[in-house]
């Protein structure tokens, strides 16, 4: 996932053409996007840290992060460099999503659901290889329920991904973004207060310490579930 010089101008310019013309008015004055728990960020290391947010529209959560680490609180662009996971079928649907994709889309094929439906094939080996080197070289948004459905559970190979990466893991909790679509994925609705909530990373230096057990893989998900899911 090497980028050239022409992806880095690609992606600033983007970046700094929503942010000065888009985010400020839609996510400021149309809207209130609110940031809790922000001083997390301060302590945090430029490379190996994944944010873990529960899902609620396909990138609105993620251009939300994107406005307020670096049109808010002023971040270089590659310092960190900040990407989000995303599935492949999303992120081509239409020019909005390629372009986002440019933006820092990571992409991958689910193993277990594509356009809505139910699937079952082998796990996509070169997107989990993609996720672990954006992880490694920066600072990754990752979505472990990997679908947008209310009360979806978080996917069981989140433990495994973070057992071997062993990154710094900061749950997160977004609230109220899908009241801000208007029709199906787009944004458009205004007056809203959509929230998002970091959480201090997660204690998991015994779980990297030893290998992997599948009991506590299971217990670093029940805990993180605790505060990014909605209650059942």
């Amino acid at each position: 996932m090497i980028e050239s010089s022409f992806d880095r101008l690609v992606r600033r310019g983007m970046i700094l053409a929503i942010g000065n013309l888009l985010t400020p008015v839609y996510f400021r004055w149309l809207n209130s996007v609110k940031a809790e728990g922000v001083d997390v960020l301060k302590a945090l290391p430029r490379k190996n840290v994944i944010f873990l947010s529960n899902h609620q529209t396909y990138f609105t959560e993620a251009i939300a992060f994107y406005d307020l680490f670096y049109i808010v609180h002023g971040m270089p662009y590659e310092d960190p460099h900040l990407r989000f996971s995303a599935a492949t079928e999303t992120m081509k649907k239409n020019l909005l999503t390629q372009i986002l994709t440019y933006a820092g889309g990571v992409t991958f094929r689910r193993s277990f659901r594509e356009a809505g439906k139910e699937v079952n094939r082998p796990v996509d080996l070169e997107g989990i290889g993609k996720i672990e080197e954006a992880i490694a070289t920066g600072w990754l948004l990752h979505f472990p329920t990997g679908t947008t459905q209310h009360h979806a559970p978080i996917r069981p190979g989140i433990a495994q991904l973070l057992h071997r990466t062993k990154p710094i893991a900061v749950p997160v909790r977004v609230d109220g973004f899908r009241e801000l679509l208007l029709h199906k994925q787009f944004p458009g609705r205004t007056g809203k207060s959509p929230t998002i909530r970091f959480f201090p990373p997660m204690d998991l230096d015994a779980f990297y310490a030893a290998p992997f057990d599948k009991e506590k893989g299971r217990k670093v998900i029940e805990d993180l579930g605790k505060l990014i899911l909605d209650p059942a």
